[in-house]
């Protein structure tokens, strides 16, 4: 397995409406969609003579999402994020205290977070973040109105009384005339094992120059850079501090007179969802649950002859949402399906200790996703993410 972390600047606006054909006045999607990577990629290798509909099928092209000039990442922030009422920027985590507070019920405790002026707190769901100086701050990016006049083909001139107007990703991020649009991503295979291979396949994504619908009325311009991948606490670090939080959590929730809850050597730890996620359950029945089976089963390794991970699923945060897609090469709209909404969090307690071959499944995980359509961009997942561990408005 191989990844690599993407920069994509916009040099024009960029549209990636949700669904076509009629996409006049429907906003884009806030993000460069890892399909439109994908779809780029397979018509560079088409044009070259190099189409290995294998080579695609291992691709993992992520979702790139809007990042300023020092951003080393950027994702969704977890369905669990809240802000007190009108203050965006101050965010924080519920996951914790909610989760022991619905397990343990403390006599006389109710869960209804305030901030110090007793402002009650809301949801931040489909926002992105990252982190600068040890906080979280947001990320977006504004999207404006185009209007264009329908061309007559056949006189190859105007034609009269036909104008469409339609949605664009602006070339400038929010708020600032000095940040130019980029998105950071990433790109990873499953089938790649040489590292010439490799490279040839970073150096043609390096020469795509277009993203996105709409590029024959003069928008879509990109340029792709490979940039350093982000360093930080690795997985087994992340997952030791999640559970140590839970257990501190748990104490202060005991002694308040809430229900014992025995973790015993049991860990705790997240599935993030980076980007939405098709899961199937019995292999046709849609679901928004990731339920132990599923993790068993994306998380197994038959050639090693590793069961999977063996844990239950104690809580999820989770909505749904319909997606498609657009097939350019056949001019048709590809199946549509019921996907669980990125920034979804689902939170599972470990049956056993987890040992080093259960640590290199969720690895594994991380690259290879979960669910359906995964060489597109959804499915792509984080464990444990950091939005979880910081020290942020005393919630975690």
């Amino acid at each position: 397995m191989r990844q690599t972390a993407l920069w994509i600047t916009a040099r024009e606006p960029l549209a990636f409406p949700q669904s076509k054909p009629g996409t006049q006045f429907r906003a884009s999607l806030p993000y460069v969609p890892g399909a439109a990577m994908f779809g780029a990629i397979g018509q560079a290798l088409a044009d070259l003579g190099r189409f290995d509909p294998a080579v695609l099928l291992g691709l993992r092209c992520r979702n790139a999402y809007p990042a300023y000039d020092g951003d080393v990442w950027t994702r969704p922030l977890p369905a669990t994020a809240i802000h007190p009422k009108g203050e965006e920027e101050q965010l924080e985590d519920s996951l914790i205290q909610r989760v022991c507070w619905e397990r343990q019920r403390p006599a006389a405790l109710l869960f209804a977070p305030v901030d110090s002026g007793g402002r009650p707190h809301e949801g931040a769901r489909q926002r992105f973040y990252t982190v600068r100086e040890g906080k979280p701050v947001l990320r977006q990016i504004t999207q404006r109105i185009h209007t264009r006049v329908a061309i007559n083909r056949r006189r190859a001139t105007a034609e009269d009384r036909q104008l469409y107007s339609f949605f664009t990703l602006s070339e400038r991020m929010y708020g600032s005339h000095d940040h130019p649009a980029a998105f950071a991503g990433s790109i990873a295979s499953v089938q790649v094992e040489h590292d010439d291979e490799w490279q040839q396949l970073l150096a043609l994504a390096m020469t795509i120059g277009r993203l996105g619908a709409r590029q024959t009325t003069g928008i879509g311009a990109v340029t792709v850079e490979e940039t350093t991948w982000p360093g930080g606490a690795g997985i087994r670090e992340r997952v030791e501090t999640l559970t140590q939080r839970f257990r501190q959590q748990i104490d202060r929730y005991v002694h308040l007179g809430g229900a014992p809850w025995e973790l015993g050597e049991h860990q705790i730890f997240t599935v993030n969802l980076l980007s939405d996620t098709i899961l199937l359950r019995d292999g046709w029945l849609p679901t928004q649950e990731l339920t132990p089976e599923l993790l068993r089963t994306a998380t197994r390794d038959e050639r090693a002859g590793y069961p999977g991970i063996d844990a239950v699923l104690v809580r999820a945060f989770t909505t749904t949402r319909i997606v498609g897609g657009w097939n350019v090469l056949w001019q048709r709209p590809k199946e549509t399906h019921v996907a669980v909404q990125y920034g979804g969090v689902y939170l599972f307690e470990s049956q056993a200790p987890l040992n080093d071959a259960d640590y290199a499944a969720l690895e594994r995980l991380e690259i290879d996703g979960i669910g359906e359509r995964r060489p597109e961009g959804f499915g792509q997942v984080r464990i444990c993410d950091e939005f979880h561990l910081m020290d942020v408005g005393g919630t975690a």
